[in-house]
């Protein structure tokens, strides 16, 4: 399989939070690998988030914009609008 993403991602499973506008409420997701460009983010069937959003992952206080650039029913892939690093995450 041919790997197109720019940086390589760590696989986790790490609790986040999007935010789709600015006055609404957060929405639980899981993203399931990240790096300081993207990750793959899972939310729950039947939810489909807008093609910009906010994204909390982790223990990140600090969100970051991000667009999304492919879909599936379950999961989105998304790269950062902004590189930063990747956030902090704790194990287990």
């Amino acid at each position: 399989m041919l790997e197109r993403r720019a940086k390589l991602r760590a696989r986790a499973a790490v609790p986040g939070l999007a935010r789709f506008a600015v006055a609404a409420p957060e929405v639980p997701c899981v993203v399931l690998d990240f790096s300081s460009v993207g990750a793959c983010v899972a939310f729950a069937v039947g939810l489909s988030p807008p093609r910009l959003f906010d994204l909390r992952i982790g223990l990140d206080p600090e969100p970051c914009a991000v667009r999304v650039v492919w879909r599936r029913p379950d999961r989105v892939g998304v790269a950062l609008l902004k590189a930063r690093a990747a956030p902090d995450v704790v194990p287990g």
